[in-house]
């Protein structure tokens, strides 16, 4: 069996969704259901109850008036938000670890996913670019397959970094050579293990390269994709690779981007990471 899937069988071995989570996130994709079942689905699991309501409360959106039961959450919320927070409760876990293979510590990868997602929102407003809905849960999951090849696999990323390095080559390219694979396509693969929409899937595969994006709307490839290296470059959450990635020449220009403007961003992402990570961590 070659390393590449050797890889892929492994996203096997992953824990599925959690039941309700899973069964949340289908009815949301799903717009012959009511919300008032949504709700009921939500409050048979305790943990997404909590979180919900902690998400609906928190200072993160603003709101005045308290929220005490799922229905009104999910009327403040709406099904978009509640279907990041289910899916950033079942990454958030995942990536509060360490990943070992990339030199991350615990709540590492979670700090940079945040951070990305923070970017990304940054980067639509400063832009006044209306993005996907789904822009901010790619964000939120676009480097899970960290998570696999670091500690399901086990992979030595300090011998993809030496490639880099010697090669002056991006990380994700020394990945393909070293194992057949990169930490994106298996992010994908395991999204879609997870049976999360393809729109979804499809950013997380190409964030480091948006100009290979197959979609009709390559807007929230080119804002991950930006917002990612801007949280490596700023530090957040960053591990071996932290200084192979620069910004795509493509999505720069697609999205009207000056370099300029990137310092300020940064910032903003640095002063809102704190708060936010109280909000998603969902500790």
């Amino acid at each position: 069996m070659n390393k590449r899937q050797e890889i892929i069988e492994s996203i096997a071995a992953v824990p599925p969704l959690p039941t309700a989570s899973a069964e949340v996130i289908r009815m949301i994709q799903d717009p012959k259901v009511p919300s008032g079942k949504i709700a009921q689905a939500i409050e048979y699991d305790p943990s997404l109850t909590t979180n919900v309501l902690r998400l609906a409360n928190s200072s993160f959106f603003g709101f005045h008036r308290s929220v005490h039961t799922v229905k009104d959450a999910l009327f403040r919320l709406g099904t978009n938000q509640v279907f990041q927070l289910v899916v950033a409760a079942t990454v958030g876990k995942m990536a509060q670890t360490p990943v070992n293979g990339y030199d991350l510590s615990s709540g590492d990868l979670w700090d940079h996913l945040v951070g990305t997602a923070i970017a990304s929102l940054k980067l639509a407003q400063t832009l006044k670019l209306e993005i996907p809905s789904y822009t901010f849960t790619a964000a939120l999951t676009h480097d899970v397959g960290k998570v696999v090849l670091g500690t399901f696999v086990e992979v030595n990323a300090e011998l993809v970094r030496e490639l880099a390095y010697e090669e002056k080559m991006s990380f994700e390219q020394a990945e393909r050579k070293v194992l057949q694979i990169d930490h994106a396509e298996v992010g994908a693969l395991l999204l879609e293990h997870w049976n999360l929409p393809e729109d979804l899937v499809d950013v997380v595969r190409w964030h480091h390269q948006p100009e290979e994006y197959p979609g009709k709307d390559p807007r929230a490839a080119n804002v991950v994709h930006v917002a990612n290296v801007l949280c490596l470059m700023a530090g957040v959450g960053a591990g071996l690779d932290a200084l192979s990635y620069k910004p795509s020449p493509h999505a720069m220009e697609q999205l009207g981007l000056e370099i300029m403007l990137l310092d300020d961003i940064v910032y903003e992402i640095l002063n809102e990471l704190m708060e936010t990570r109280k909000v998603f961590k969902l500790a």
